[in-house]
């Protein structure tokens, strides 16, 4: 076995997994709208999900607001937080010594969650009616 998949629920971010490889790197993906989510479910605000998105929300400056504030800071403190939690590939020895992961971001994805309000063609010359929702 070279894969060691762990998908875990957090109290901030939702639903995230980290994979680590026994002979590379390590991996975490966590999805932003699911990280929107979450704060809005801790703040009691109401909001219409979608699958990956926010189709409407009682208080969307303060939706926005947790938008803004998702930073690499907090992305990083969710791996490492899940890093002592979980059975991790380096010794405890090696960890003592200063060996650790560097966090980076490799690939990440941007979306502009758009939602029609009537049904459309795929014609370039008939724009569609779009409200942006977060």
């Amino acid at each position: 076995m070279n894969q060691y998949y762990f998908y875990a629920v957090d109290r901030d971010f939702g639903p995230f997994f980290i994979k680590f490889s026994s002979y590379y790197n390590g991996k975490s993906l966590s999805n932003g709208h699911e990280y929107a989510k979450k704060q809005l479910e801790r703040r009691n605000i109401g909001y219409e999900a979608l699958d990956n998105g926010v189709l409407s929300c009682d208080d969307p400056d303060a939706l926005q607001r947790i938008c803004d504030g998702l930073t690499a800071n907090k992305i990083d403190r969710l791996a490492r937080k899940w890093f002592g939690r979980l059975p991790h590939p380096f010794a405890a020895s090696d960890r003592v010594a200063g060996f650790r992961y560097d966090i980076s971001m490799l690939q990440t994805e941007f979306s502009l969650t758009q939602v029609l309000d009537r049904p459309v063609s795929g014609s370039p010359d008939v724009p569609p009616d779009v409200s942006s929702a977060v």
